[in-house]
């Protein structure tokens, strides 16, 4: 490693230098003269300023030694610092100088402080003291008992990008340093960082073995521990030990029984994470080891998580890595909900993307939550997943059982940033209703409904597209098959188009558009030839209305609540039906009592909707122009063999009521619904008030418009009989006087 080489020739020949300074000093030793004599070598050949404030101390016994006081070099061409150190002393043994061997007892300096600053050009502040001329071929040999490092410091500034870090209380300590040697070193410190945000203490202890010329590094019972902050992470623990990390000639590593622990806190949530390494080596660009574990949780007052990996069988190179087996166990917590899996798959790696692939993805899934009617959903994966984030581009094939649907996913990503999506989703049969919350208990209060809040601002970061099929789907109790959709995401809208599918023997068609600007909505819908009856039954759960026949909806709304989405509604509807009923009333009976409480003076009397009863029709139609979520209607018109319907009203969707009044007349046959009872009483009109609430309508007969329209009959009828008599008479004597003037 050349880094570590570089440094063992730094420190050997500091070691040579400090040792030729003690054999000068020791013969012609002039501290006055010396320091002047350095000042002026190093102004004239590294235009840097040298001051030596301290004493300059000689000693002999027990070894030869010099000590240095208060010392500073200046930046270069500049009065600023650029080092100093408080005090340093070195010490040679002097017997193996005798041989021509060099060994330095102890070298201990206190109160370095060194800054070191990258240049916007690239260079660095040091630049200048760097020798072009070393010879790598022949390197230092040199032998150091022990170095101690003590209250110094290390800064370094980037002038480039104005990121800032420092070293602070550095303390270390090292064992014998030579051209091959076996120690113990210490080093604490303390790490400030201004991008990225870090304040932390560290501590670092190990045993070194290293042979320079054998290109040989080992660090045995490797303990960092670091304690601080860094990023958003308070309260930062992190120890990392190792039994033996090495490097070995060719570049060979190993990593034995590593095992990295750490802890912290972000926004009032517990993190931790575990890591550990049994055994890795990496040897002439092949990577193989044991199984390695990593574990990372999270605990808060709304939220956990729990999740295990294990990597088996790996194996590669620097350019490419495998593994027989990864795994991954999660066990999280979001409020009331919960999620675990187990899934399992091999692992492919490449580092020119770099990119990844789960080509054979297996396991379980289950999700849990109070308000699902089976509180617990388990699913089946099986599946596939390719990601290259050099061409920003994912894959992900998905297929699984849902209880008795299956359901098979694709889902791609075409740019990571920001992110785009492609999907297709296609499913066999459907019973959403089956996992969707079930409604409220009516024993319990409950807040109201129409103030839940619609948010559609999370449409503002989705760009996808895609397709979605389903055989055969029921979603809030309609049943449908042959379900087809097409769906578009961008720039905070949604397009459903076109939508289709087959239902209650006709079909459907349309499209349905979101928009996160203004929470806006709208909706196209056609209905073709559908049974009305079991369509309103299994959505609404009323026995409202029968037959065949179309119906088109063109609405459009906006707001930030259901009841704003309702009071906001506009657009229109229209509804035509064909050999049906409306259903609660018996029009015929309805205007047959009607009749019998004339003579009586009936007065109007409410009447229930009736689950027994209907009235029939061979054709209904009717329109709605609708306003601020008031539907309006006034062409409403059926008719049967035996009646004809026309009226007019409202629906307040609301307030959820109804009020709507209907003219009955009975047609001149007796053929039809209550045969000859009805023709009894052909050509009378009934009015008949349909009101109320959605889930308890009535039905009223207005009596008083019944006996005005009763009494205006009479009328007419009698002068037509006044006016018929009143002819016959002028007839007749028109007569008598012809018959006269013919003499007969």
């Amino acid at each position: 490693m050349k880094v570590l080489k570089f440094a063992a020739f730094a420190l050997g020949g500091l070691a040579a230098l400090l040792a030729a300074a003690v054999l000068y000093v020791a013969i012609t030793f002039d501290a006055a003269k010396m320091k002047g004599e350095l000042k002026r070598v190093v102004q004239e050949q590294k235009q840097r300023t040298l001051d030596i404030e301290g004493d300059v101390d000689l000693s002999f016994y027990p070894n030869l030694g010099l000590k240095l006081g208060r010392t500073t070099l200046s930046e270069y061409k500049s009065a600023d610092r650029f080092a100093q150190v408080e005090s340093a002393r070195v010490s040679v043994a002097v017997m193996p100088l005798l041989s021509g061997a060099l060994v330095v007892d102890e070298i201990r300096i206190e109160g370095a402080h060194l800054t070191v600053v990258r240049l916007k050009d690239g260079r660095f502040n040091f630049s200048d003291l760097l020798s072009d001329d070393s010879d790598e071929s022949s390197p230092v040999k040199f032998d150091v008992a022990g170095l101690k490092l003590a209250t110094s410091s290390l800064a370094f500034r980037d002038e480039a990008t104005g990121a800032s870090h420092a070293l602070d209380d550095i303390e270390l300590t090292l064992g014998k340093l030579a051209n091959a040697a076996r120690g113990k070193m210490a080093l604490s410190a303390r790490l400030q960082s201004s991008a990225p945000a870090i304040d932390s203490r560290f501590t670092l202890a190990a045993a070194y073995d290293y042979d320079l010329p054998a290109q040989r590094y080992a660090l045995d019972d490797l303990s960092l521990k670091v304690d601080g902050e860094a990023l958003d992470l308070k309260s930062l623990k992190v120890t990392l030990g190792a039994a033996h990390v090495g490097v070995l000639d060719g570049g060979r590593l190993e990593v034995k029984k590593a095992v990295l622990e750490a802890s912290a806190s972000r926004a009032g949530d517990a993190l931790g994470l575990k890591l550990d390494a049994p055994a890795l080596q990496l040897a002439e660009g092949a990577l193989s080891g044991e199984q390695l574990t990593v574990n990372a949780k999270l605990d808060a007052r709304a939220r956990s998580a729990d999740v295990t990996l294990r990597v088996s069988g790996l194996e590669g190179s620097a350019d490419a890595v495998k593994a027989a087996g990864l795994s991954l166990d999660l066990n999280a917590r979001m409020d009331d909900a919960s999620l675990k899996a187990a899934l399992q798959t091999p692992l492919a790696l490449r580092m020119d993307g770099p990119s990844v692939e789960l080509p054979a993805l297996a396991g379980n899934l289950e999700a849990s939550h109070p308000s699902l009617p089976m509180k617990t959903v388990k699913l089946p994966v099986k599946g596939s997943l390719k990601a290259d984030l050099g061409k920003q581009s994912a894959a992900f094939e998905l297929d699984t059982r849902l209880d008795d649907s299956t359901i098979r996913l694709k889902l791609g990503a075409t740019r990571f940033d920001p992110l785009a999506l492609v999907f297709d989703v296609d499913i066999d049969r459907l019973n959403a209703d089956r996992y969707l919350p079930k409604s409220a208990d009516a024993s319990k209060p409950a807040g109201n409904p129409d103030d839940a809040p619609v948010d559609l601002s999370a449409l503002k970061g989705l760009d996808a597209r895609g397709s979605v099929k389903v055989g055969e789907l029921q979603l809030s109790g309609i049943r449908m098959s042959h379900v087809k959709l097409e769906v578009k995401a961008a720039g905070g809208k949604v397009e459903v188009a076109p939508f289709s599918a087959a239902l209650y023997k006709g079909s459907a068609s349309g499209a349905l558009n979101l928009n996160a600007d203004g929470n806006r909505i709208a909706l196209k819908q056609t209905l073709s030839d559908i049974d009305i009856h079991p369509l309103i039954r299994d959505a609404a759960g009323k026995d409202l209305l029968e037959g065949r026949g179309n119906v088109a909806i063109d609405v459009s709304t906006a707001g930030g609540t259901v009841g704003a989405l309702k009071k906001a509604l506009d657009g229109s509807a229209s509804l035509k039906l064909r050999d049906g009923a409306l259903r609660g009333i018996n029009l015929a009976k309805s205007v047959r009592e009607a009749k019998a409480k004339l003579g009586g003076g009936g007065e109007s009397a409410v009447q229930k909707a009736s689950a027994t009863e209907k009235t029939d029709f061979s054709e209904m139609s009717a329109s709605f122009r609708i306003q601020k979520g008031i539907a309006r209607n006034d062409d409403l018109a059926a008719s049967s063999p035996f009646l004809r319907l026309a009226g007019a009203g409202s629906v307040d969707i609301p307030q959820s009521t109804l009020d709507y009044l209907a003219k009955v007349t009975l047609a001149a046959t007796s053929k039809g619904q209550d045969g000859k009872a009805a023709a009894d009483l052909r050509g009378l009109t009934v009015p008949v008030r349909l009101y109320g609430p959605f889930a308890s309508l009535d039905y009223r007969i207005e009596f008083g418009d019944l006996l005005k329209d009763a009494a205006r009959g009479q009328i007419e009828a009698q002068t037509q009989k006044l006016q018929d008599r009143a002819k016959d008479k002028v007839q007749q004597q028109v007569g008598d006087k012809l018959k006269g003037l013919l003499g007969r």
